[in-house]
C-alpha cells in the first residue's frame, strides 16, 4: 500500500507568503510614525504681533506706490490715503518711508505727532486725509 501524504498547494503557500509580506509592510509603516513624538504646535501669535504683521504689510503695500511717484507732495497725500494711516498703523508702528525729494517720513512716533497737509493748523484737529497722524517729516 502506497501513503500519500497531505500537503499544501503551491498556490496557496504562494498566498500566505505575499498575504505575510503585506502585512509585515502594513505593520511596518504604521508602527514608526505613532513611536515618533509629535511636534509642538506653533505657537498662537498675540494681537500684539497679528497687528504689527498686518502694519508692516500695509507700510510696504504704501511704499511701493509711492516710488512710483516723483513729486513729494503726491507721495504725502498717497500716504494719508493708504490702509496704514486708516488704520492708526500711523500712530503705533514704526516706519520710515523716504520722498522723492530726499526727505524722510518718519511714523510710528504716538499720538502727539503728526503732518498736517491742508486744513487743520494743529495735529489735534486734524484728521486723514488733511495730515497724517503719528508721522513727522525730517
Amino acid at each position: 500500500m502506497i501513503k500519500r501524504t497531505q500537503s499544501l498547494p503551491l498556490n496557496t503557500i504562494i498566498l500566505i507568503i505575499i498575504a505575510i509580506a503585506v502585512l509585515v509592510f502594513l505593520i511596518g509603516g504604521f508602527i514608526p510614525q505613532t513611536l515618533q513624538p509629535t511636534p509642538p504646535p506653533y505657537p498662537n501669535p498675540s494681537p500684539n504681533q497679528i497687528i504689527s504683521a498686518q502694519c508692516s504689510e500695509y507700510a510696504a503695500v504704501i511704499a511701493n506706490q509711492m516710488a512710483t511717484s516723483n513729486d513729494s507732495s503726491v507721495q504725502l497725500r498717497m500716504l494719508a490715503n493708504s490702509q496704514y494711516v486708516s488704520s492708526n498703523c500711523s500712530t503705533s508702528s514704526q516706519y520710515s518711508f523716504t520722498l522723492y525729494n530726499g526727505s524722510e517720513v518718519v511714523c510710528g512716533l504716538g499720538s502727539s505727532y503728526c503732518i498736517v497737509l491742508s486744513g487743520s493748523k494743529s495735529c489735534s484737529s486734524c484728521q486723514p486725509p488733511d495730515c497724517i497722524p503719528g508721522c513727522e517729516l525730517e
